[in-house]
């Protein structure tokens, strides 16, 4: 069995390949400046990814909401497991959206 402190190192971890992630998107996708829908998008992406939830009830490990998302409605015991974490997920996935667009507004130059 895994230890707290192995969980945390492979979440960090996680969090690590998820920014180099959204990173190589933003670099890779969108060489240009973001349109509002593209920072909507892209932030998106990253809520998805950096969404935390715990597992389960009297689990008292954190984990990406995505992971446990899939893994809940493949493995578990289907939508019923999955609830919760996918509400985690769909608040990280919203909150994403409005700060891709929000640090996409305050990157433009002002106009007058």
């Amino acid at each position: 069995m895994l230890t707290t402190q192995s969980y945390l190192i492979a979440l960090l971890l996680y969090w690590g390949a998820a920014i180099g992630g959204v990173w190589l998107l933003k670099r890779l996708w969108f060489a240009v400046d973001l349109g509002r829908g593209a920072a909507a998008m892209l932030g998106g992406i990253a809520g998805l990814l950096l969404a935390p939830a715990f597992p389960g009830e009297g689990v008292e490990i954190l984990a990406p909401a995505l992971i446990i998302v899939i893994f809940n409605i493949l493995f578990g015991e289907g939508m019923a497991s999955a609830a919760w974490p996918g509400v985690w997920l769909a608040v990280g996935a919203i909150a994403g959206a409005v700060v891709g667009v929000w640090w996409r507004r305050r990157g433009l130059p002002a106009t007058t």
